[in-house]
């Protein structure tokens, strides 16, 4: 990176944070602090109002404002692509009106150019959320849950479990909303469970912001897509193809057996978040390990065939 784009880049972290420190700068563009001092001062020598603080870092002088920053064709097509999904995925009201907004910002200040680029685009690239539900950016919980984080309230809710329809009162001291697996999910301390635990939004029935403060608990960093539970799943060759398009989020890897088949493990958080998805390949697929869940499915399948032999009419043989 040349210094000129070095220098741009330093003004662009300025404006982004109330302060910054040279080693975090040395750090982001693998450079010597010593150079980061140097830079400052040229930066503060052609006139941005640049303050130092002793020992805490760097920060723009209250009430500067940089000029807009232009982007190249590669940046405007990147922030073009992630409006227009967001648009395209974005249920109706008012952020899907401020991001049609934004958009139409974003086209107006590009150069002649770039800008054709991204209207070509525009006529070639839609984004559909089918079958899935829009994101709702507006929901009452989502909103308020954004809220509760920042303010480091705690929460009290009343959540459905998924498979046995329990329903239990939680207090949980929200840190995270992820989106997974086609969903929205509150990440959070649970008082009642004494450890961090993940709630669907849609399975919170009931929610209250309470007055109580918090103070984050420094929990490890762990990866909320997988879990300790190792399952080994064999799918038949004529559905191998449309599980890898649908494949479940817990996925680890895959690999073809000598008789056709694909066998594959995944590592979700419980066995419970796996077992809906495996069911729906019905026949095509067969439970390796572990055992109990190999039993559940098997259980299963007995209580469905039960439900339905009144019904079935078996082929002449």
């Amino acid at each position: 990176m040349n210094r000129i784009d070095r220098l741009m880049g330093y003004l662009i972290m300025l404006q982004s944070r109330e302060l910054i420190r040279a080693q975090d700068i040395a750090k982001q563009f693998e450079i010597s602090e010593r150079t980061v001092y140097r830079d400052m001062q040229a930066l503060s020598e052609v006139g941005v109002p640049i303050s130092a603080m002793p020992g805490e870092g760097y920060r723009l002088m209250d009430g500067y404002y940089l000029p807009p920053i232009m982007f190249t064709p590669d940046e405007a097509r990147a922030l073009f692509l992630a409006v227009a999904m967001l648009d395209g995925f974005t249920s109706e009201g008012e952020t899907k009106t401020a991001v049609s907004s934004a958009l139409a910002k974003i086209q107006t200040v590009l150069p002649n150019a770039t800008r054709r680029q991204v209207e070509a685009l525009q006529a070639i690239l839609h984004f559909y959320s089918f079958p899935s539900p829009p994101l709702n950016f507006d929901d009452a919980t989502f909103v308020s849950l954004q809220e509760a984080i920042h303010r480091q309230q705690m929460v009290r809710l009343r959540y459905h479990a998924l498979h046995s329809n329990r329903i239990t009162e939680r207090a949980v001291e929200p840190s995270h909303l992820v989106f997974l697996d086609k969903a929205w999910m509150l990440v959070g301390y649970c008082r009642l469970r004494q450890s961090e635990r993940i709630f669907r939004l849609d399975r919170i029935d009931h929610l209250h912001i309470t007055d109580e403060k918090f103070i984050p608990h420094h929990l490890p960093d762990r990866d909320r897509m997988h879990g300790d539970v190792t399952v080994t799943v064999r799918f038949a060759p004529e559905i191998s193809r449309w599980v890898q398009e649908r494949n479940h989020f817990s996925h680890i890897a895959s690999n073809p057996t000598a008789d056709g088949w694909i066998e594959a493990v995944y590592q979700p958080r419980s066995l419970d978040r796996i077992i809906g998805w495996l069911l729906s390949w019905g026949a095509g697929m067969e439970v390796l390990a572990p055992s109990e869940l190999r039993q559940v499915v098997a259980e299963t399948a007995v209580l469905i065939s039960q439900r339905h032999q009144a019904n079935v009419h078996m082929p002449a043989a």
